[in-house]
């Protein structure tokens, strides 16, 4: 017997090396029992590893998805217990708790922002005087974007292996996403990629700690693709080229994908196509759509439920399709979706 991450008892091992495998090799999983779980798994059969390495996006290319790549270098520059962290912060918000960044030192054995940068956090707030708490927030909110961009900058300029991996990342994005842009000009939509869905959106949370939207939009529109752009200051042509990667790559693709989050940010819901709606986000979305749609909702899933319409379920993993058993709809309709799709 042994603890979960929440404390609480639970069995070390079921027997099986595969379900061993399956449940214990997780984001914090040790070094030690990374290595010794799909060895004993590979010994009782390397085919049905080989799948489950894949199912963790760790061999090849081809598995998981685009956006791997930019939290990637999230992570790189976080830390590796980053979501973990977050996870934590989360928690102690929802208690009511202060948030400390003890944790965060404990955790990692560093924290989120320096030593250096969180004294002067704290300087600057004790200098905000008779500002209200919301003008406090947002002034902290902007001093510790600049620090995260500069972070990310200096650490593109002094590591040659993370500078490699950036430039590697936004040439792989800059090339899905013109490839794309052709592919909407001629109307062969059915070869678009995704690459618009996981290119971080401007401005983003995600954008402002890794800066990867000036990286791909200087590889989209480099300056020697309009002559306006030779003359201007770097600050004045990444301000352009991330505002024209928006307006004339991102937006156009999204709408082409006919994404679930374009309509959800316009508030149109009674415009959203729930058949195009992927599998994982149909499952994280679903209150959302009951909440703002109910009524088209409901009939979208009675359509499903009678052979009328499909739901991706497939492409769930085991642990969320049994997770969404508890409601009975959903249950109903994800079951006669697989029944329909064999």
């Amino acid at each position: 017997m042994g603890l979960t991450e929440n404390l609480s008892p639970t069995f070390l091992s079921t027997g099986n090396p595969f379900l061993d495998f399956f449940f214990h090799i997780v984001p914090d999983t040790s070094p030690d029992d990374l290595i010794q779980r799909p060895g004993l798994a590979w010994a009782h059969d390397p085919l049905t590893t080989l799948k489950l390495i894949c199912n963790l996006r760790g061999a090849l290319a081809d598995f998981g998805y685009l956006k791997d790549l930019p939290e990637i270098l999230y992570r790189l520059l976080e830390g590796s217990q980053v979501r973990k962290i977050a996870k934590q912060e989360w928690r102690n918000r929802k208690r009511g708790k202060r948030f400390s960044w003890k944790f965060k030192r404990e955790s990692e054995g560093k924290s989120e922002i320096s030593e250096k940068e969180e004294e002067g956090v704290v300087e600057n707030l004790e200098q905000l005087g008779n500002l209200t708490d919301k003008e406090k927030a947002r002034s902290l909110r902007k001093q510790r974007e600049i620090a995260k961009a500069k972070r990310a900058l200096d650490r593109y300029e002094n590591d040659s292996d993370y500078r490699f991996l950036y430039d590697c990342i936004s040439d792989a994005f800059a090339d899905l996403l013109k490839w794309d842009v052709k592919f909407l000009a001629s109307g062969e939509l059915n070869r678009l990629s995704l690459a618009s869905k996981w290119c971080p959106s401007i401005d983003s949370s995600y954008d402002k700690c890794v800066l990867l939207c000036e990286g791909i939009a200087r590889r989209v529109f480099p300056r020697d693709c309009d002559p306006e752009y030779e003359i201007l200051e770097e600050a004045q042509y990444d301000y352009r080229i991330r505002d024209r990667l928006r307006k004339q790559v991102l937006v156009p693709l999204h709408k082409a994908l006919d994404l679930p989050e374009v309509y959800m940010s316009a508030n149109e819901w009674n415009s959203l196509p729930y058949h195009r709606v992927a599998s994982v986000a149909m499952n994280n979305y679903k209150d959302l759509f009951s909440k703002h749609d109910n009524e088209r909702f409901e009939e979208y899933l009675e359509k499903v439920r009678s052979g009328q319409a499909k739901i991706a379920a497939g492409v769930l993993p085991p642990h969320e399709i049994i997770g969404s058993l508890k409601d009975e709809r959903w249950r109903k309709s994800c079951r006669a979706s697989l029944g329909a799709n064999g």
